[in-house]
């Protein structure tokens, strides 16, 4: 009977994953047209144009120092959309939970890119601390992703009611409890103090009808877990509010064999 609960309760957890994963595609899927359109609609005008040169005309050696800076951009225009399009095909990809050594500084950064077009339609200015020298952590990518996902959209949407605001994410390396630590902090609308203690529970939501099922939190706080760390949140009505995450280093370590894959030991942990 035990081992069909837990069963049943991973079941459950991937479905939640799943799901709240899906509610995040919808919402990047919706901003992400744009930022696709844009570069798309100006290939397009530049292609246009460099075939109504050739037809006017013979083409002089001015119009190939055109040509060639015309190509430029478009090389770089869909660069850039091949980049936004990998990185949404990358974060909906139904994958098996792989820890590896990750790059939280890299992964932030990856993550504020494909966010990119929701913080600028929010009003959002991002300014980032990440501390150069912070080591890497053993984990889920995906799973990671999925979180900072979260804690930025969340911030985002808390600017917008605002008209905008500013967000600053800061990454520090704690030697004396060997934590990589991560600190996302708003100016937005502030969390009521009523709310506080339902942050973390599953389709607890205080947003309008179709703007979220209230999993984000709550799925955030089950990954975190799993990564033997903890969150925390300090909030102030109409002033802001700050997540701030941690990941001990050892702990995340010794789920990884000598060979780079996970190690039969479970670590538990408690609730931060």
């Amino acid at each position: 009977m035990v081992e069909e609960r837990t069963r049943e309760l991973k079941e459950t957890h991937k479905k939640l994953l799943h799901q709240d994963k899906m509610a995040s595609m919808g919402k990047l899927a919706a901003s992400v047209v744009h930022e696709i359109n844009n570069p798309i609609a100006g290939i397009l005008n530049l292609i246009m144009l460099m075939k109504r040169i050739v037809e006017e005309d013979s083409i002089a050696s001015r119009e190939i120092d055109q040509f060639n800076q015309y190509l430029t951009l478009m090389e770089t225009e869909t660069r850039r959309t091949s980049r936004i399009v990998s990185n949404l095909l990358a974060f909906s990809r139904q994958s098996k939970i792989e820890l590896k050594r990750i790059s939280l500084n890299r992964l932030i950064e990856q993550t504020l890119f494909l966010n990119s077009n929701l913080l600028k339609i929010a009003g959002v200015k991002v300014i980032t601390d990440l501390d150069a020298n912070l080591p890497d952590l053993v984990g889920s990518e995906d799973q990671l992703q999925q979180v900072f996902m979260n804690l930025i959209s969340n911030a985002a949407e808390a600017m917008e009611a605002k008209g905008g605001g500013r967000l600053n994410i800061v990454t520090t390396y704690t030697l004396v409890n060997d934590t990589v630590e991560v600190d996302f902090r708003d100016n937005g609308i502030g969390i009521p103090e009523e709310n506080m203690s339902k942050l973390f529970e599953p389709f607890f939501t205080t947003k309008k009808k179709g703007k979220g099922v209230g999993l984000g939190l709550s799925v955030a706080y089950g990954i975190i877990q799993e990564h033997g760390g903890s969150i925390y949140v300090k909030s102030k009505v109409g002033e802001g509010t700050t997540f701030h995450v941690n990941f001990p280093l050892k702990q995340a370590s010794d789920k990884l064999d000598p060979h780079g894959g996970r190690s039969e030991q479970n670590q538990n942990s408690s609730r931060g």
